[in-house]
């Protein structure tokens, strides 16, 4: 072998180590440091503990509908959602005992539509009704713990586009003469338009 062999295999033998020096140099360069901030392995006993996973805040449900007061003539009265077809709209109020006697009622009640201010409108409620089923008036004792409701009926029409019309975001109910009127929030509001009519039926117990 000659001079100039041997020294080709001298510069392939150092290539070939210095190309080893620099893969083990990438292999280094790889790793996953540590979590935390104490030292040792990911795997080892001072590896720090990896923080649960933050859980995303839970939306609020919808609450219930907080119930009516109970008046000091130990009662609770309170609107349904109304029902409407064709723009006849027709609404539930309930008047529950939460006395501790009996309640009285006989007929129909006294009724006003208030705005947000609590000022009545220009309003004629009539006592009957042939858009829904009308018993008629008829003497109630509600004893506590028990119910009595009465329907109001209206129409959604605007014919006079020079009035006001009508949108009640309360209702005054007087339930029976000589007794303290109470008012009660709108369950959406009573849009009477220009039509000026409010009817209702007489007091009846609940079907069941």
């Amino acid at each position: 072998m000659n001079i100039t062999k041997r020294t080709r295999i001298r510069l392939i033998g150092a290539a070939g180590a210095a190309l080893g020096t620099l893969g083990l140099g990438a292999c280094g360069s790889a790793a996953v440091p540590a979590a935390g901030h104490g030292s040792g392995s990911a795997t080892g006993p001072g590896a720090a503990t990896p923080a649960p996973p933050t859980m995303p805040a839970v939306q609020g449900l919808p609450s219930s509908p907080t119930p009516p007061p109970c008046t000091p003539e130990g009662i609770a009265v309170s609107m349904n959602e109304p029902d409407s077809a064709m723009g006849l709209r027709a609404a539930q109020i309930e008047l529950s005992n939460c006395g501790r006697r009996p309640y009285l009622l006989n007929g129909y009640p006294a009724l006003r539509v208030l705005d947000e201010r609590r000022q009545p409108f220009d309003v004629t409620t009539v006592r009957g009704t042939k858009e829904v089923k009308d018993a008629g008036p008829k003497p109630l004792t509600i004893r506590p713990g028990r119910k009595a409701v009465f329907v109001i009926v209206w129409r959604n029409r605007v014919t006079d586009a020079n009035t006001v019309a009508v949108a009640g975001k309360y209702l005054e109910v007087r339930p029976a003469p000589g007794r303290p009127v109470v008012i009660v929030p709108a369950n959406g509001p009573i849009d009477l338009g220009t039509t000026g009519r409010l009817e209702g039926t007489a007091w009846r117990l609940p079907t069941r």
